[in-house]
C-alpha cells in the first residue's frame, strides 16, 4: 500500500465521517470512476471526483 492509496482512504474517512451508508455509496461510485477510466489504483484524485458526482461534503 502507497502513500497515494492511504491518503485516499484517509480521504474516504473524513468525507464520510464514519456513516456507513455514505461509505457504501462513495465506494461504489469510486469503482464506477475506476470502471470508466480504466484505472486500478486508488488515488485520493479518484475519491474526490467520486465524492463531486455524488455531491458529498458541499
Amino acid at each position: 500500500m502507497g502513500i497515494a492509496h492511504a491518503t485516499a482512504i484517509a480521504t474516504i474517512v473524513r468525507i464520510t465521517a464514519g456513516n456507513f451508508r455514505l461509505v457504501d455509496r462513495l465506494l461504489t461510485q469510486i469503482e464506477r470512476v475506476q470502471a470508466v477510466n480504466d484505472l486500478h489504483t486508488l488515488t485520493p484524485e479518484i475519491v474526490d471526483a467520486a465524492r463531486e458526482s455524488l455531491l458529498i461534503g458541499h
